[in-house]
């Protein structure tokens, strides 16, 4: 299936530069008041790469972003996420695996996975390999 993909760059005060990695998400359940509606499942990623060979890399899951998230470039002001941000890629791309706990895509010819990890207390952490 294909799903739209959004990599941004962000320069965040106090994060740091780091990569956010986006990921059309569809609300499918009839009996949400959010079916049909769609927002970016997001990650960041501290080293602001994908991983190479077998290396794997700590992608933190954060909130979804409104839809309309992907366009966004420039300045951040004051607050939560305050710095630059600039988009590197924004396309659809092959998704074989779509699910809570994992989502297997590629992008220019690569497979990758992020992926549930279970040796690290907090919940919302991810990591992200080549497949």
């Amino acid at each position: 299936m294909k799903k739209r993909m959004v990599i941004q760059e962000h320069n965040a005060v106090k994060a740091g530069l780091h990569w956010d990695l986006r990921f059309e998400k569809e609300f499918t359940d009839k009996n949400s008041p959010m079916y049909g509606e769609k927002v970016l499942r997001s990650f960041a990623i501290p080293k602001h790469k994908l991983p190479v060979g077998t290396e794997q890399i700590l992608a933190l899951q954060v909130e979804d972003h409104a839809w309309q998230w992907q366009y966004f470039e420039g300045n951040i002001g004051p607050g939560y996420g305050e710095g630059i941000v600039k988009c590197l890629f924004r396309d659809q791309v092959e998704v074989d695996r779509f699910d809570e706990d994992k989502i297997i895509f590629e992008y220019k010819g690569n497979k990758y996975q992020i992926y549930k990890c279970g040796w690290i207390a907090n919940e919302n952490a991810f990591m992200i390999r080549k497949k």
